[in-house]
């Protein structure tokens, strides 16, 4: 079996996963805590997730790249990851210590302060997750074994210790927990990998024109990414951000299978570039833009067919205006999914990075302009519609961008061929109801 088909497994595996441990955590926490807990937990985790993209700096998707470069060769690997995490610890203090200012000074934090100061813990401990490099070294066993072990331990704690509307609190630090005890066992994992070693300044400075493309990238996907759960905070109510984050989560969880692609590929493609296999590199592609669309039609079909049952099942009737938020979203699985081959699997192992971060900063500027529109008018259902044509900004012009080095003709017979195939099948169902 190729190292790409056992990578994916393990990678879907742990895709299973995560789909799975929300569907049983979801109807129970929703219905202990409440849209207004679950909003507020929401929001908090939302800032703090932020914060740490801003922080890493692009390094998750430039640590990947750069490990699986010189993955054989252990003096670079060696020199690379020290450097690196310097980088990391030195970008994380100084977002620290501005966010610690802003806790004190601003009013919208006040009323959550002990929710933020766990927060910090939450953004520090990421330094330490080092999942790029293993993710780099094709270590995909090892990150699934450890990420469904853990999970086991933090959702089942959930059960024996979220009991009521006030402890909104400690499942947030059970959030965090879930975070820190990966980057533990990454950490001391890592010794067994690497020798760290103590980086000299002047060799850092050639990791910071890449790291500023992707850094704003990273940025930029951040905001259109999020801003649609802080805005909604910030301009509606704790009960909207509720309501919109059952539609989103629930709409995003099967994003999860076809964003494992392209962790599993990243590493793959970058090597292949590196040594100049081109070849290799478009039969690779072919086969994910395949898999992209076959997978993703269907469930789009499916989410607009029984948004309310999902939505009753899994969240409960307080959240049935749920319903039409994941309708809405369900797009985003064919959306993304394309995204992710022009710009993760072709732009960013191709050193492209100048593209994406274009792309994605078309998709950040529509995102803010659509969100402090429609928000205010039409509250969840603002942050819906902005979500999905974001999105589609940003897969309109990575695909613009990555056609200049590959072919997608064959994409499109693929896609409509497939599409005809579904829509007549969700028409006769309907039909037949």
């Amino acid at each position: 079996m190729s190292s790409i088909k056992k990578n994916f497994i393990y990678n879907t595996i742990l895709a299973v996963t995560q789909v799975v441990f929300p569907l049983i955590i979801f109807p129970y926490v929703s219905r202990i805590l409440g849209a207004q807990g679950i909003g507020k937990v929401s929001f908090v985790e939302s800032i703090c997730r932020y914060l740490m993209l801003l922080a890493a700096l692009g390094i998750p998707i430039y640590g990947v790249r750069e490990v699986s470069k010189v993955r054989n060769n252990n003096y670079e690997l060696n020199k690379l990851v020290s450097e690196i995490l310097y980088i990391h610890l030195f970008a994380t203090f100084l977002i620290i210590f501005l966010f610690s200012f802003l806790l004190y000074n601003l009013s919208i934090f006040q009323k959550d302060i002990p929710f933020y100061l766990i927060g910090l813990i939450f953004i520090f401990s990421n330094v330490f997750n080092v999942e790029w490099v293993f993710q780099g070294l094709e270590e995909f066993k090892f990150i699934a074994v450890r990420s469904i072990l853990i999970k086991i331990l933090i959702n089942g704690s959930v059960f024996f210790l979220i009991k009521n509307m006030q402890d909104s609190f400690l499942y947030f630090i059970l959030i965090v927990a879930t975070l820190i005890i990966n980057s533990i066992i990454n950490f001391f994992y890592l010794f067994q990998k690497v020798q760290l070693e103590i980086a000299q300044f002047r060799n850092l400075k050639k990791h910071l024109i890449p790291l500023l493309y992707i850094f704003s990238s990273t940025a930029f996907i951040s905001v259109y990414t999020l801003s649609d759960t802080i805005l909604l905070g910030a301009f509606s109510s704790e009960k909207a951000v509720g309501i919109y984050t059952i539609g989103q989560k629930l709409a995003r969880l099967p994003i999860i299978f076809i964003g494992g692609l392209s962790i599993v590929l990243i590493p793959k493609i970058s090597n292949y570039h590196y040594k100049g296999e081109r070849s290799s590199i478009s039969k690779i592609l072919q086969d994910s833009y395949e898999f992209v669309i076959i997978l993703s039609l269907p469930i789009i079909f499916y989410l607009i067919g029984n948004a309310d049952l999902i939505i009753n099942v899994f969240a409960g009737k307080e959240f049935l205006n749920s319903a039409d938020i994941l309708k809405i979203l369900s797009v985003l699985v064919l959306l993304i999914g394309l995204s992710n081959i022009f710009g993760l699997q072709i732009l960013t192992p191709l050193g492209k990075d100048k593209y994406f971060t274009l792309s994605v900063f078309f998709g950040m500027i529509v995102s803010i302009i659509l969100n402090v529109i429609l928000i205010p008018r039409i509250d969840e259902y603002g942050a819906a519609l902005s979500s999905v044509i974001s999105e589609t900004i940003v897969t309109l012009v990575t695909f613009y961008y990555s056609s200049k080095f590959f072919s997608f003709n064959n994409m499109f017979i693929f896609f409509f061929q497939n599409f005809i195939l579904h829509y007549t099948n969700a028409f006769v169902i309907l039909l037949c109801k």
